[in-house]
């Protein structure tokens, strides 16, 4: 007879034994097949959202802060040589969107104007409102007079096709209007009155965003002409061309894909100075070129770029002050109100000359002669600064008249000032009563300002220095409105060739992304399912293996005379591990393949109770099972690898035996006694160590301190472990020390230590599985009941709100109230902090795709100063001057542990406002805060960054709860426009505790089921027990006790086991929630550990009341036949 014969008659002669082995291997195999295909099912369907959420995108250019001519959308596809290549232009804007009665309003809208072109990118053609499947549902026909929305904005909205709705949005600017003379703010509004066109799906585009969020944003698709002519009425007023884009989207109607270097070299070719608003003025009055900005202000990038051309360029500052004046003698003064004023390089301009002071003025005639100056005059020039939060500072200058220059030529209609570049809101009034600067007017505008504009328009009436300009003027914007060259170096063709060529796209701000890319990597989700379920299932896959354990032991005992006869017929110790341990692999393979099978079953389920009862874990998000071939070898394999290692562990001491004592052994293995009073000593002196050491954590830290929580379920576990060396100890002194029998509890105790390793991880495991499951109760979170406190996770802020278009002023401002006519009372009870956003990722917990550039806040420090807990850094952490071109971030610790996977030190690369690359270095880390999902920079450092973002769009109010409540209700009727939406603090905090959570349930219920699960080893170890001893009970029948007392006797015995089990796991488990249960500082948990400790007694109860009953249902008298 061959190995593998004996090893296949083995198995089927000992079908009963292995039975249990190969249900154990099915049940393991079943939680880690599951575990891992739970992970391929997340990770499909987040891939399935990412697909639906691109289309055939491939490639995106977005130009948040400006905009491009619409035909380089026309350009680049032509530089792409690819007939089945489509670039879509974009119109992107945010908004809000209301019914004419107002019954009905949904603010911070993704507003899409878009043509076929974007249609042809969709997942699925046919789902878009151009494709047959609107046809079918009788939507309306795309175009300009229709919006169309996604299925999200129509649960909102719930309103039928055809109805009316109004779509409220900012117009653009041509720059920040935080800058100064940008303008009023209150009243840049255009509004869009149409029909609900249809509702589009996700195969047809429904999903569509730029971000790599779980949930799709509320959309709004708009003809792109339509939307254009709404928008960009007034941005270009000398062409009146309004066909403007911000965005482009690359991909291919086809199969294949754009390659991001092919698309970039596409770009390359294509723009034009136009696209990024650079223009060549050709100046009349002077042999010189003029390089501008629809923008007004050149960035410093371009002014570095433009003067690498030539060393003989000069620059100018071009600026609008509130007065010219000076004093007389007899102290009377005189001014001259709102005039033009221009910085320039005194040695390069002919009328000024060389030697030039930064404190002497040139003024022309007009100027000199109404102030009635003459040379050596003392001059005062008063300005607008803008400083924080939009705050306007006027200051003055004084200067000393060095220069009466001749009047210029006269600027004839439609013409512009060479010196001036066109500010929109000024150069086009008509009058000076028009105009439109966002500055107060507090000086009177006579009758020879209104003559000097008509004739002059926005002509300088004086000059300075450059670096009196700047110093005065400058702002992050730049240092310079125009950059003057020589005709004689360049002619304007060669200057526009020479220019484009030292810049690229990058530095135009047209900046193109790998959106598939992009896609594929934020797919990776930073928590992966399929490892996370594997840890939660820990108690069930240990309950198993534990099982399987004992089960292959005692089959391995009850035929220790087969091994060692086979020992003494020769056979070598390795062909009988291999013969046996053989068995039990075929075993765990059988009960591996059956669970694999049975795994879809699992899974299933769980995504269920992830759709359900679970789906505060994934934030509402439902997925379809698609398990991969590979999770099910890899979970069949390991299961049988780690059965198959429980096997040889636990009878690893057998096959080391003698073939003597094998054959002596019986039938039920070798019965071991262990009486050593040296080891009894000191497993109790450990354990009155640990005690110790529990008692005085826990009385040093308090059930009050913030470090509560982690303190006690530290001491809990000392208390655990000591608990079970001294029941160790107890064991010892049962087993070896009673020689004199004369009651039945001291042959219960005696029988209890005769086998003290099996007792012992018996009642361990049942203590470990119940501390552990209990005890994660505590680190349950809840937001407090008041919102008011600075040291908690809503920072004591009551409200966080977030508004679809920026507001310029301070919200706690006498101007802003008077602007937005806000109620003074409920500001002075409660102060509003205000925060800048750059869009990103949401790194929360609420997102399961990886976030790869979260968004970004941008704080005033001061504002925060004593509010939110940090586990490292504070608030003045973003104060901090870091190398390089870095700036220093806060980020919540959940966040940068479990979204990001980083720690403090750790930098993010980020592209600013300009195309430049920068990086974020994470400084400090907030704990449990709602401030999770973002980074939080310092306002100065976002303001360098991302200078032509303007305004702010998030805020946060702090103060008592009804009054915060009061004014959030009056600032979302007031600032409605704006699209503002407030929700309270604690709200957004539960939201993101409700993840946490809901992870703690999932442990606690497969945790408890895996204790469940693990009292089928109570059962067994008893039953086993009482097999062993089967004789010596049969002797004492024989002796003339009756077996009921016996096995009243025996379940007294065992029931110890449980017993000091759940009475070592309880008490360690109430010390480690101790906090919740008696402290200020957690939350009350609920009594739902009182019922799994009953239900788990219950339990123990019923399988020692089992195991006693069955086994000795019957008399055992007949073992002593043979004796």
């Amino acid at each position: 007879m061959s190995v593998w014969q004996l090893v296949g008659r083995n198995l089927l002669f000992f079908r009963r034994h292995n039975l249990g082995i190969i249900l154990s291997a099915t049940i393991c195999s079943v939680v880690l097949t599951g575990a891992l295909t739970i992970g391929d099912s997340v990770r499909s369907t987040l891939r399935t959202l990412a697909e639906k959420r691109i289309g055939k995108g491939d490639v995106a250019m977005l130009s948040p802060d400006g905009f491009f001519e619409e035909d380089l959308a026309d350009r680049v596809h032509s530089n792409l040589n690819d007939k089945q290549s489509v670039v879509a232009p974009i119109a992107l804007s945010r908004g809000t969107i209301t019914s004419p009665d107002g019954s009905v309003r949904v603010p911070n809208v993704q507003v899409l104007g878009v043509d076929e072109r974007f249609w042809k990118l969709a997942p699925d053609f046919s789902h878009t409102p151009m494709g047959t499947w609107s046809m079918k549902k009788e939507f309306r026909e795309w175009g300009p007079k229709v919006f169309f929305v996604n299925e999200r904005l129509d649960q909102r909205l719930k309103k039928e096709i055809g109805a009316r709705l109004i779509l409220r949005m900012e117009e653009p600017s041509l720059f920040s209007r935080d800058a100064p003379l940008s303008g009023e703010r209150d009243n840049k509004f255009v509004t869009m009155n149409e029909e609900l066109g249809g509702v589009i799906p996700a195969e047809g585009f429904g999903h569509f965003g730029l971000q790599g969020n779980q949930r799709e944003p509320l959309t709004v698709f708009v003809s792109l002409s339509a939307l254009q002519n709404k928008l960009f009425r007034s941005f270009d007023e000398i062409s009146d061309n309004k066909q403007f884009a911000n965005f482009l989207l690359m991909g291919k109607s086809g199969d294949g894909e754009i390659d991001l270097l092919e698309a970039k070299k596409a770009m390359n070719s294509s723009w034009t100075l136009a696209d990024a608003g650079i223009e060549i003025k050709n100046l009349q009055n002077t042999n010189e070129w003029s390089i501008r900005t629809r923008q007004v202000f050149l960035s410093d990038g371009l002014v570095e770029k433009a003067k690498f051309l030539t060393a003989n360029s000069s620059g100018v500052l071009t600026y609008l002050v509130n007065s010219i004046q000076t004093r007389s003698e007899d102290n009377k003064t005189s001014l001259i109100p709102y005039s033009m004023m221009s910085a320039v390089e005194p040695s390069k301009i002919e009328f000024l000359g060389e030697e030039w002071k930064d404190d002497q003025i040139a003024l022309n005639r007009w100027a000199a002669d109404d102030l009635n100056l003459t040379l050596g005059d003392r001059v005062s020039v008063s300005f607008y600064t803008v400083g924080e939060r939009r705050k306007l500072i006027e200051k003055s200058k004084d200067f000393i008249l060095k220069q009466i220059l001749p009047m210029p030529s006269p600027v004839g209609e439609g013409e512009e000032s060479e010196w001036t570049p066109r500010f929109p809101g000024l150069s086009d009034a008509d009058s000076c009563g028009e105009w439109d600067t966002g500055i107060p007017i507090v000086h009177k505008v006579r009758d020879r300002d209104e003559d000097y504009w008509d004739k002059y328009r926005g002509e300088p009436k004086g000059f300075v220095s450059l670096k009196a300009g700047k110093e005065m003027w400058g702002n992050r914007w730049g240092s310079l409105t125009g950059l003057r060259v020589e005709k004689k170096e360049f002619s304007e063709s060669e200057l526009a060739f020479q220019l484009r060529q030292n810049l690229n796209a990058d530095d135009a701000g047209l900046i193109l992304h790998g959106l598939r890319s992009d896609a594929k990597e934020s797919v990776e989700s930073p928590v992966d399912f399929g490892q996370l379920f594997m840890g939660f299932s820990f108690f069930v896959i240990a309950a198993v293996l534990a099982i399987t354990g004992m089960l292959f032991t005692f089959s391995m005992d009850q035929r220790s005379r087969q091994i060692g006869l086979l020992r003494a017929l020769g056979w070598k110790s390795r062909k009988i591990k291999f013969v046996f341990w053989s068995e039990g692999f075929s075993a765990g393979v059988i009960g591996s393949v059956i669970g694999v099978f049975l795994a879809s079953l699992y899974g299933k389920v769980i995504l269920q109770l992830l759709a359900g009862e679970w789906s505060g874990a994934v934030s509402g998000a439902s997925f379809d099972y698609d398990a991969t071939s590979t999770s099910m070898i890899i979970g069949g394999g390991s299961s049988t690898l780690i059965c198959f290692l429980s096997m040889i562990w636990s009878t690893r001491k057998l096959f080391r035996r003698e073939p003597r004592e094998l054959l002596q052994s019986g039938s039920y293995g070798i019965q071991e006694y262990q009486s050593s009073s040296v080891s009894r000593k000191w497993h109790k002196l450990v354990g009155l160590g640990c005690f110790g050491a529990s008692f005085c954590l826990a009385w040093l830290v308090g059930l009050n301190s913030p470090e509560a929580s982690m303190s006690f379920f530290g001491a809990g576990g000392m208390l655990l472990i000591g608990g079970l060396f001294l029941f160790r100890a107890r064991l010892g002194k049962a087993g070896g020390e009673e020689n004199v029998i004369t009651k039945i509890p001291q042959l219960e105790r005696r029988n209890l230590g005769r086998r003290s390793g099996r007792a012992l991880v018996t009642a361990g495991s049942m203590a470990a599985g119940a501390f552990l499951v209990v005890s994660t109760g505590a680190f349950r979170k809840s937001a407090e009941v008041s919102a008011e406190n600075f040291e908690s996770g809503t920072g004591g802020f009551s409200f966080w709100g977030e508004s679809a278009s920026p507001i310029y002023d301070d919200l706690n401002s006498r101007a802003a109230s008077e602007l937005f006519d806000l109620n003074d009372s409920l500001l002075s009870a409660s102060s509003i902090i205000p925060l800048r956003v750059r869009e990103g990722d949401d790194a929360s917990c609420l997102n399961l795709n990886k976030a790869l550039r979260p968004r970004i806040y941008g704080v005033k420090p001061s504002d925060f100063k004593n509010r939110f807990s940090f586990a490292e850094g504070n608030w003045n952490s973003l104060n901090v001057v870091l190398e390089g071109n870095t700036v220093p971030a806060l980020v919540d610790q959940n966040t940068m542990m479990w979204a990001l996977k980083m720690g403090l030190g750790d930098r993010l690369q980020y592209t600013d406002g300009e195309g430049q690359p920068f990086e974020i270095e994470l400084v400090g880390a907030l704990k449990g805060s709602m401030l999770q999902g973002a980074l939080f920079i310092n306002e100065a450092n976002f303001l360098s960054k991302f200078k032509q973002q303007g305004g702010y769009r998030s805020f946060m109010i702090s103060g008592k709860l009804d009054g915060a409540r009061r004014l959030a209700k009056h600032l979302e009727d007031r600032l409605q426009q704006h699209g503002i939406e407030f929700r309270e603090s604690t709200e957004r905090l539960s939201e993101l505790q409700e993840v946490e959570n809901t992870y703690l349930s999932i442990f606690q219920g497969l945790g408890g089921l895996g204790m469940l699960i693990g009292t089928c080893g109570l059962g067994l170890v008893v039953a086993r027990n009482l097999v062993e001893r089967g004789q010596e009970i049969a002797l004492f029948e024989a002796l003339g006790f009756q077996l009921n007392r016996i096995k009243k006797s025996a379940f007294s015995e065992h029931l110890q086991l449980a017993i000091w089990g759940i009475i070592i796991g309880s008490s360690s488990a109430l010390v480690a929630i101790a906090p919740a249960l008696f402290g200020n500082v957690l939350d009350k948990p609920s009594m739902s550990f009182v019922w799994f400790f009953a239900a788990l007694a219950s339990l123990a109860f019923l399988w020692v009341f089992l195991a006693v009953f069955l086994t000795l249902r019957k008399s055992q008298l007949h073992l002593l036949k043979n004796e």
